[in-house]
């Protein structure tokens, strides 16, 4: 699917939201699908149904690159790829370049495989410098809206195959922790710069604007590890902003999940009774860095996280989600793991869906040796767009069958609830409740 986008022009906000919430429109679902918190479970049914688990995995290094695991080489973060590519080339000529990319590396074979594996979700990562640039201005697409067209489709495509999507912010305006996964490392961080602020709260009200009424989504993951001093413990000034936007998104949205993230530890977030936070979920991301390939260290590591969940979620009374992790290279920790958190009642998503290494951080490792990595830096267009082409999975990756057999193991006996497609008759809330705006 080829999306293109006109030059990015400064939208009044009011004139940005209606756009979005008119193009593009979501495919419908039921209304018992939409998923909200209840004590330390998610139920569907706006939290009054059954109870739901998400196990699924992440869409890591397509929307922004990694070089360690995306086919990315003469540059170490996106800010630095696109300001080499658009002094070699011009701003335009890179989306083209990105959309080429794009469209190879995520297809609709991806969530087929996806679902296939006993998955029931997806956690997207967004980058905001894909939809706005680094003064605010939005990125439209060619009929005038506001660029959200690559989540919308994701979403939809999601939604086709039984799949929630959990919406990642990934890269904040500025950056939320000056790593390289954020988008940017070498800039001014969201925490002291009162404009990237303002950015970041006006995208997620726009998000929540556009998907407020749409049950495919499970909820929102306000920052990916977040930290005024990374890779140290998050502080205060996370918790000030997750509470900025906390009420920003409440204000457009009083009913998905908003989820946020603990970086490192529990301890790092407050009780959200404290703060007044209804329907959160609290987030971890566990790596193992040490002696990660020996049983027993990655069993203890698992019990270990268990238990501080158990203790932890209890207290606070959220549900438990693992957005990140890998178990490694060891396919015995993969088996226990797996089992583990699902049996012990937390939702997860493993880092990552696919890589261009031969190892277990994806689902799907590249096919051999594939040599289409583009140097940004020393290949010429053609070249790189050549390369950027021919990323797609059915052709050029293989299924990594650690991953995949312990998910199907540890999901096999669990009765998946998925996401289903309904008519725009069957859109009803629980008694009481009221459906506002939504868009077929």
């Amino acid at each position: 699917m080829k999306l293109k986008a006109a030059c990015p022009l400064i939208l009044p906000r009011a004139a940005a939201t209606l756009w979005t919430l008119t193009f593009l429109s979501p495919l419908s679902c039921f209304a018992s699908d939409f998923l909200k918190v209840n004590g330390m479970e998610i139920r569907d049914n706006y939290g009054a149904g059954k109870e739901v688990h998400l196990y699924g995995t992440n869409l890591g290094g397509w929307r922004g690159h990694e070089p360690w695991m995306s086919p990315l080489a003469g540059a170490s973060n996106e800010w630095d790829a696109r300001n080499i590519l658009t002094n070699r080339f011009g701003k335009e000529i890179v989306w083209d370049l990105y959309n080429t990319y794009w469209d190879s590396w995520i297809t609709e074979n991806d969530f087929k495989n996806i679902a296939e594996a006993g998955l029931n979700c997806i956690r997207l990562p967004i980058f905001a410098f894909n939809h706005m640039d680094d003064e605010g201005h939005w990125r439209l697409d060619d009929t005038g809206a506001i660029d959200l067209s690559r989540i919308e489709w994701t979403v939809n495509k999601a939604l086709e195959y039984g799949l929630y999507t959990i919406l990642d912010l990934h890269g904040a305006p500025g950056s939320q922790n000056g790593a390289h996964h954020s988008g940017r490392q070498n800039g001014t961080l969201l925490y002291s710069s009162p404009l990237y602020q303002s950015q970041l709260v006006e995208f997620w009200e726009t998000l929540a604007a556009r998907f407020k009424d749409n049950a495919a989504v499970a909820g929102y993951d306000l920052l990916n590890e977040p930290s005024e001093t990374f890779p140290g413990r998050m502080g205060s000034e996370v918790v000030n902003l997750y509470d900025r936007l906390y009420h920003a998104i409440r204000r457009i949205d009083p009913d998905h999940i908003i989820i946020m993230e603990a970086i490192w530890w529990w301890d790092t977030l407050p009780n959200p009774q404290e703060k007044n936070w209804e329907n959160v979920v609290y987030s971890l991301h566990y790596y193992q860095w040490q002696n990660n390939n020996d049983f027993t260290v990655m069993k203890n590591s698992v019990d270990g996280w268990i238990q501080d969940a158990q203790k932890w979620g209890s207290t606070y009374n959220v549900p438990h989600f693992i957005g990140e992790f890998t178990l490694f290279e060891n396919a015995e920790s993969w088996n226990y793991g797996l089992q583990q958190f699902t049996e012990t009642g937390s939702h997860w998503t493993t880092w990552s869906y696919k890589v261009v290494g031969r190892n277990n951080w994806g689902m799907y490792n590249a096919a051999g040796h594939n040599s289409n990595v583009a140097d940004i830096a020393a290949d010429d267009l053609n070249t790189i767009k050549q390369k950027w082409s021919q990323w797609n999975t059915l052709e050029y990756f293989s299924p990594n069958s650690t991953v995949i057999n312990a998910m199907q193991k540890a999901t096999s006996s669990r009765d998946l609830k998925r996401p289903n497609r309904a008519l725009p008759s069957k859109l009803e809330k629980p008694e009481g409740q009221k459906i506002i705006g939504m868009v077929n």
